[in-house]
């Protein structure tokens, strides 16, 4: 199945909303655009993980932060500065801030994806 599918189930199942959807697809332009494969799945969950952190955002949900310890252990992954400049993207694209919280959330998935890389 390939990433746009999958967004697309996300949204036709009302998962996720239209803009969620378009920043999402803007997402998975940027990744591939980085030579990040989003079609197993692994890319498959970080794509739903992503666009439901999206979504949470706009409904003013939030979530538990991360424990510091696994941030640390995170911010020393080879992936670490991908995924700072892939959340800058996002937030500029989206002209959102994400939460601390979520940024963790798209860290650990984000760099989940590339430890297959």
């Amino acid at each position: 199945m390939k990433a746009s599918e999958r967004i697309e189930i996300l949204y036709s199942g009302g998962v996720i909303d239209k803009e969620v959807k378009d920043l999402t697809l803007k997402a998975v332009s940027w990744l591939e655009k980085k030579n990040i494969s989003l079609e197993d799945e692994r890319g498959h969950m970080f794509l739903t993980h992503f666009a439901m952190s999206l979504q949470r955002i706009k409904k003013g949900e939030q979530v538990a932060t991360l424990d510091s310890y696994i941030i640390d252990e995170l911010q020393n992954n080879r992936g670490y500065d991908l995924t700072q400049d892939f959340v800058r993207f996002i937030e500029k694209q989206g002209k959102i801030q994400l939460p601390e919280s979520e940024k963790g959330y798209i860290l650990l998935h984000l760099c989940n994806l590339l430890g297959k890389e």
